[in-house]
Order: structure tokens, then sequence, then C-alpha cells
């Protein structure tokens, strides 16, 4: 056999083979550009919570999104951001009332993230709340689970529904 038979022999039983690890790689940088996008969500999320910034926080939900606190259904990004706008107006009214109302951080902690495809993930983590005592100690106010399903719609992550468990009964 010539050697330039050869060469476009071993070409051309090269090219798919080649042409599918370059898929394959690009799979893979998208799976990594997705999971970093979902890990900024969740900060987004806790971030907008703890500023009290509704329009932040209803925007990390899609518009047909379901979240259910231990046993609350809210659906809707409407209904979710009032969640928020409700946070505000009791923290006015106490500040109204000469009361103070102590901030509360919001810690999300052994995040694990699944993608299910281009479109659908999973994200489960643990969640507490804490706030600052008068003494100067934290107190831990919530423990329990998120439990999300994710949707990727026009180019960006979004939480569909999600899911609060609380750790105690």
């Amino acid at each position: 056999m010539s050697t330039w038979i050869r060469t476009a022999l071993i070409s051309l039983i090269s090219l798919p083979l080649a042409m599918a690890a370059s898929a394959q790689s690009s799979n893979a940088i998208q799976m990594l550009l997705d999971r970093a996008e979902i890990e900024e969500l969740v900060t987004r999320y806790v971030t907008a919570l703890d500023t009290l910034d509704a329009e932040a926080y209803a925007n990390v939900f899609a518009e047909d999104a379901v979240y259910e606190v231990t046993g609350t259904v809210y659906e809707g990004r409407a209904a979710i951001k009032k969640i928020v706008t409700d946070l505000q107006a009791s923290r006015d009214r106490a500040r109204q009332e000469g009361r103070t109302s102590p901030a509360l951080y919001h810690v999300m902690s052994n995040s694990s993230i699944e993608i299910i495809d281009e479109d659908e993930a999973r994200h489960t983590s643990y969640a507490q709340t804490v706030r600052a005592a008068e003494n100067g100690q934290f107190i831990v106010g919530f423990m329990g689970r998120y439990e999300d399903v994710l949707v990727k719609r026009d180019g960006r992550w979004q939480i569909l529904s999600r899911k609060l468990v609380s750790f105690i009964q």
C-alpha cells in the first residue's frame, strides 16, 4: 500500500475520532460553564435575600416557579417576590415602632449540582440562618435543606422549583 493511501486511510479513520473528542471537550466545557452559572445563581439568591433586594430575589426564579417553604407554597415570580417585600414591610414597621429587627444571614453549604441535560439541572444544599445576638454571639435560627429544579431559559439558569425542608419538625 502506498504511503499516500495509508495516510489518507489514517486520516479518514482519525477524523471521526478527532471530531468526537472535540465534541466531548465542548460538552465538558459547557458543563463547567453551567455549573459556574448555577453556583452564581445560588449566590445571587442568598445575597438578594440578605439585602432584601426584592427584584434581584425574584429574578433568580423562573416566571412560573413554585417555592415551597416548610409547607407554604408560593406560585409564580410575583408571589415569590412578595416574600421579600413582606420582610421589608415588617422591618419598616418595627423601625417605626422603635424596635430593632436583627439582620439575618443565610448560609448555604454542602451544595450538589447535577446537570440533567442542556436545559435542566438539580441542586441541593444545606441552609441555615444566623443572626447576631446582643452579646455579640451568633444564634442559629433555622437549619434545613434546599431541593431545587433548575431550568435554562433564554440562555440563563433559573430556579423552576425550590423546596425548603426543615431539619426540625
